[in-house]
């Protein structure tokens, strides 16, 4: 998370104005979603905002809106993971920031809180929590229950905790809504089928969070220099902004390179400078890390001069994702990379068989990108045939069997180990790196595992 001010009262009411005002129609609304970044975008901060800084969300919110409290709860170190625990947790999240309420509100949200911070009993906490809830929808107030890092806690809660969540929501349909903050899409929840219902109300609404507008760019870069015995010219900040893009992680470390560098080489050396940076270097390759292949694909073309007509709704869509992430944009007909620290990485990159594992319906052929598949045995064309043609899904080992082999093996008897060998000779020929999978990704579970395949290349 990028930090660029100790106190939220020091952030500017209009600090990412583009979306607050998603986020205030999503709560006028009372509609559930999720605010997605990219490591470094600050997305954290925007949340952090949207909890700490009332007086900002007012102001976006249309007049009728009634009254609004936002909840930040911290769910990402549960001091057990239990659902007495998971209710206790939410209960202390009302009353850490319960001054903010009328006295009533106060004094309910104390007690509940006090009667239940040692229950064992998940009845008890539950019923807590219920009665704040029907408490607030007594004052026609909205409740927004914030939940960042939401991908971190879906890998360690239990389905009891996510039923749960649906539960109040379907309950107090019009006072609870969840913003809840992902790095990636739910799609790319390591588990997206055990969300349930909660995955439908998460992949409906979604507020992409990338690089800053100039307004908030330059704050940034005040905060970070105010110790410069001379503050940055306004040549060294718009050459700070060019260069990282305003996106939040890499303008902050640029800041520091320009603090912490006396003897400052010219502007037009500056680029070549921080690459050499490894707090640079770190960041980019965080960013490139969380691109799909398919997306890392279109950008080194566009870095190698490639053309990237939008001739197809796919091509569209992928070009329409790096832009919501303020990655690229269209210059004169030409889609370009945002940003020359982004852009020399993405030159730099060594990434093989990269892009989209599709299937040409007319010709039968399978292709990564615009390469086709030609080296595949006839058991592995057959598995990732069945794969291509059913993405997405959490297939079991049995299901791989019985539709990829033919019969007469399936009659003589797989064994796992003979599966596990034609998926590991199929990851050697598509994925950059066969260790670490993107596309065939391995999955356990009970009774048995299986596979899950993502053609566009599932980011880190």
């Amino acid at each position: 998370m990028v930090t660029f001010c100790r106190s939220w009262g020091a952030y500017a009411p209009t600090y990412r104005a583009k979306e607050m005002k998603i986020l205030a129609g999503w709560i006028a609304n009372g509609t559930s979603g999720a605010v997605v970044g990219l490591p470094g975008a600050g997305k954290s901060n925007l949340l952090g905002f949207l909890c700490h800084r009332p007086d900002a969300l007012r102001a976006y919110l249309p007049p009728g809106s009634g009254s609004v409290a936002v909840i930040p709860v911290d769910l990402n170190n549960l001091p057990a993971n239990t659902l007495a625990t998971f209710y206790r947790v939410i209960l202390r999240s009302f009353y850490e920031i319960r001054e903010r309420f009328d006295q009533e509100s106060q004094a309910a949200i104390a007690r509940v809180y006090q009667e239940n911070q040692g229950a064992r009993d998940p009845f008890l906490p539950q019923s807590g929590l219920r009665e704040l809830l029907l408490h607030f929808q007594t004052q026609e107030t909205r409740v927004v229950l914030v939940l960042d890092r939401f991908d971190r806690f879906s890998q360690v809660a239990t389905p009891q905790m996510m039923d749960t969540l649906r539960g109040l929501r379907d309950s107090f349909k019009d006072t609870l809504c969840y913003i809840t903050g992902l790095r990636h899409a739910p799609v790319y929840l390591p588990d997206p089928e055990a969300l349930g219902e909660m995955y439908e109300v998460l992949d409906m609404h979604v507020c992409q969070v990338g690089p800053m507008d100039e307004s908030d760019a330059r704050r940034l870069v005040a905060e970070e220099t105010h110790a410069a015995p001379t503050p940055p010219t306004e040549g060294d900040v718009a050459h700070l902004l060019a260069l990282t893009s305003s996106y939040p992680a890499l303008l902050k470390v640029a800041c520091h390179w320009w603090l912490d560098t006396f003897n400052r080489p010219a502007a037009s050396a500056w680029l070549e400078a921080l690459l050499a940076e490894r707090s640079v270097q770190f960041r980019l390759a965080e960013i490139w890390g969380g691109l799909t292949q398919e997306e890392k694909q279109a950008l080194l073309a566009m870095q190698k001069d490639q053309s990237l007509p939008r001739t197809t709704e796919r091509q569209q869509y992928i070009l329409a994702q790096l832009a919501d992430k303020g990655l690229c944009q269209e210059i004169a007909g030409e889609w370009r990379v945002v940003g020359p620290l982004l852009a020399a990485h993405a030159a730099e990159a060594r990434v093989q068989n990269v892009g989209r594992i599709w299937l040409d319906r007319e010709t039968g052929d399978l292709y990564q990108g615009q390469t086709i598949l030609e080296n595949l045995a006839p058991l592995e064309r057959a598995v990732l045939h069945f794969l291509v043609t059913d993405p997405g899904v959490r297939h079991t080992k049995t299901d791989l069997i019985v539709n990829a082999w033919p019969d007469e093996l399936r009659r003589q008897g797989v064994t796992d180990d003979s599966l596990y060998q034609v998926v590991m000779a199929l990851r050697k020929k598509i994925e950059p790196e066969p260790a670490k999978p993107c596309y065939l990704v391995t999955w356990r579970g009970r009774p048995e595992g299986g596979y899950q395949f993502f053609p566009e290349g599932r980011p880190a």
